[in-house]
């Protein structure tokens, strides 16, 4: 999974287990055990590799009404689809962009959904980055 979904914050310390559940309540079949803990910190700034760098992103206001702005630095020529989805999965809102280098700033309305906590992901041939939007 993508850590940065669940809004961790960078330089701090994180401890993480997991065990699988076979319904969609999590109230039975679940795996008896734990998996070894694993732990990290996460990182400052996100630097995907291969040198593709994603700097300054910001997403405003977080918490909103449904109506927010992205805004972020490509230091390189890079193909990147910006994407906005729900917390099953669903895009919502999806924007390519082939060949883009500079300053990224987009106002991003999505009122007709429910309220709730939505994922921004941005993707490029080396990498992705995600950040939860919440809507209240």
């Amino acid at each position: 999974f993508n850590v940065n979904k669940f809004g961790l914050n960078s330089g701090e310390s994180y401890r993480a287990q997991g065990r699988t559940f076979c319904d969609s309540n999590i109230t039975a079949y679940r795996s008896p055990t734990w998996t070894t803990p694993i732990f990290w910190t996460q990182p400052g700034s996100i630097k995907l590799i291969g040198g593709d760098i994603i700097n300054n992103l910001n997403v405003y206001p977080n918490p909103s009404s449904g109506k927010f702005s992205v805004s972020f630095i490509s230091e390189k020529l890079q193909s990147l689809e910006v994407s906005i989805s729900d917390v099953m999965g669903k895009i919502i809102y999806k924007e390519v962009r082939e060949i883009f280098v500079g300053e990224y700033i987009k106002t991003i309305e999505i009122n007709d959904h429910s309220k709730g906590l939505y994922f921004l992901e941005i993707k490029n041939d080396m990498g992705v980055i995600n950040k939860k939007i919440i809507v209240q």
